[in-house]
C-alpha cells in the first residue's frame, strides 16, 4: 500500500481534468452536431490520454530530476517542479522510466483498437502526435521543454488535439470551424498554465541550461508573454459570445479570471511567492474551468 502511495503521487491524478475534460468538450460539441454519443470509443480516448499522461509525467520525473532537486532548494511551489518521489526514494529512478514506456506503448495499442471500431488513421495519427509531444517532452533525444518549443507542443497535445479527438469520435469528421473555435481558448489557457508554472522554477531550469521560453526571454518578458495569452484567450471567448455561439456565453466568468490574473503578472505581482502560486492556481482553474462551462454550453 505504501509503495502504491507513491506511484499515486507520482502520476499526480489531480492535474489528469487538464487532458480529460477537453476530450470530453470536443465529445459535447460532436454530440451537439451529430446528435449521437459514442461511450465506448470516447471512455476509450480519455483512457489513452490518461496513460499519455502517465507516460509524460513519469518520464519527467526521470529526466527532469536533477533540476526538481536544485528548484525544491530555490523557489518552488506546489504547482512547479516535480513530485520529488523519486528523490525519496518512494519509487526507483529506472522503474518510472519503465512504467513510462509501458504507459506509451499501451496507449498506442489502445489507439488500434479504433481501427477495428470503423475509424480511419487519421485518428490514430492523431494520437500518435499526441503521444510524442507528451513523452518526448523531456526525454532524449528531443526533450522539447529544454528546446523552447514545449509550451506551445502542449498548447497544441493539450488543446486542439483533445477538442479535435472527442469531435470526431461522434462525428467521424475534422471539422475545421468548431474544432478551431473551441480548441483555442483550451489551447491558450493551457499555454498559460505551462508557462506561469515554469516562473518559480527558473533559477533551476537557468542553471541546468533548460532553455524553456521562461529561460530565453527571462521573467519580465515572459509576464509579457503571459498578459498577452490572457488577452488572447479573452478574444477566443467574446468574440464567439457576440457572433451568437451560446456556449461561450457560459465561459464568460472565466475571462473575468483571466483579465485578474494578467493585471497580477502585469504588474510584477508574481515577484512574491505566495501571490505567484495563487496566480498558477487560478491559471488551471481558468483552463478548467473553460473547459466544463463550455461542455455545458454545448449539452444545453
Amino acid at each position: 500500500m505504501e509503495r502504491l502511495k507513491w506511484w499515486i503521487r507520482l502520476s499526480r491524478p489531480e492535474f489528469h481534468t487538464v487532458g480529460i475534460a477537453p476530450v470530453i468538450l470536443g465529445a459535447a460539441v460532436g454530440y451537439s452536431v451529430a446528435g449521437v454519443f459514442y461511450l465506448l470509443p470516447t471512455a476509450l480516448a480519455i483512457l489513452a490520454v490518461v496513460l499519455i499522461m502517465l507516460a509524460t509525467y513519469w518520464s519527467g520525473e526521470v529526466f527532469d530530476y536533477e533540476v526538481d532537486v536544485l528548484s525544491a532548494q530555490m523557489e518552488k511551489n506546489k504547482f512547479s517542479g516535480g513530485t520529488l518521489v523519486l528523490q525519496r526514494g518512494g519509487v526507483p529512478r529506472e522503474k518510472a522510466f519503465i512504467g513510462a514506456v509501458i504507459a506509451f506503448v499501451v496507449a498506442g495499442l489502445l489507439g488500434l483498437t479504433f481501427l477495428r471500431m470503423g475509424y480511419s488513421y487519421d485518428l490514430f495519427l492523431a494520437g500518435v502526435i499526441g503521444g510524442l509531444m507528451g513523452f518526448f517532452y523531456t526525454t532524449p533525444p528531443f526533450r522539447w521543454a529544454y528546446r523552447g518549443v514545449g509550451e506551445t507542443f502542449i498548447g497544441f497535445a493539450y488543446g486542439y488535439l483533445p477538442v479535435a479527438v472527442g469531435y470526431h469520435l461522434q462525428t467521424k469528421s475534422w471539422d475545421l470551424l468548431p474544432i478551431l473555435l473551441y480548441g483555442t481558448p483550451i489551447a491558450v489557457s493551457i499555454f498559460m498554465v505551462i508557462l506561469i508554472n515554469e516562473f518559480p522554477d527558473y533559477p533551476a531550469d537557468l542553471r541546468v541550461g533548460k532553455k524553456n521560453l521562461v529561460v530565453r526571454l527571462g521573467r519580465e518578458r515572459t509576464a509579457v508573454v503571459y498578459v498577452l495569452s490572457a488577452v488572447l484567450f479573452t478574444l477566443s471567448i467574446v468574440i464567439p459570445a457576440v457572433l451568437g455561439y451560446k456556449p461561450f456565453l457560459y465561459a464568460l466568468p472565466v475571462v473575468l479570471l483571466a483579465l485578474f490574473n494578467a493585471y497580477r503578472v502585469g504588474r510584477g505581482l508574481w515577484k512574491d511567492r505566495k501571490t505567484l502560486e495563487n496566480i498558477c492556481a487560478t491559471t488551471i482553474l481558468i483552463n478548467l474551468g473553460t473547459a466544463v462551462l463550455l461542455t455545458i454550453g454545448a449539452l444545453l
